[in-house]
């Protein structure tokens, strides 16, 4: 597995990381070109490879973690209600959002130096700058509910590149 997952996202090596967000708990990233993709009948600009992951991550700078997946579910700096009226999901409200507007502030200034894995299916990306992404596989699921993160292209449409507790898929 660890082969296999160095071999397909060595592809991102030397690109640089466009943007990074989410959708509910889906953490993405973007990497390489921006490129026009229609979609539902309207065009849009997006990284060329995506990156989204559904387990657990962080993303590190000097042994400081600035950004990581239970951020999701904290309040950001500036809420100021009771955490009962909490709406994690609301964009804008919770850590994540916070915290990772600061870290693409400067979108296209990290670059992927190199990239690294282990045989179950945990992923480390270094950045330029001393910046890391870190993902790690942390349920036991082995079924088709169980992803832990894809990867793919948006420009040639190739088949996505999963990794879950079942293993390696292109689908």
């Amino acid at each position: 597995m660890k082969e296999d997952i160095i071999a397909e996202l060595g592809k991102l090596v030397g690109l640089k990381l466009q943007d990074a967000g989410r959708a509910s708990n889906l953490f993405w990233l973007g990497f390489g070109d921006m490129i026009p993709i229609i979609r539902r009948g309207k065009t849009q600009v997006s990284a060329e490879y995506a990156l989204h992951i559904q387990c657990s991550w962080r993303i590190t700078l000097n042994n400081k973690i600035l950004v990581a997946s239970r951020d999701f579910y904290s309040p950001s700096s500036e809420w100021g209600g009771d955490i009962e009226d909490f709406d994690w999901d609301m964009l804008g409200k919770n850590r994540f959002d916070e915290r990772i507007k600061t870290f693409i502030k400067d979108k296209g200034r990290l670059q992927v130096k190199n990239i690294e894995s282990d045989d179950i299916g945990g992923l480390k990306v270094f950045l330029s700058d001393g910046y890391k992404l870190e993902a790690f596989p942390d349920s036991s699921e082995d079924d088709d509910q169980g992803e832990h993160w894809r990867f793919f292209n948006r420009k040639d449409n190739s088949p996505h590149f999963v990794v879950s507790g079942m293993g390696i898929e292109k689908v």
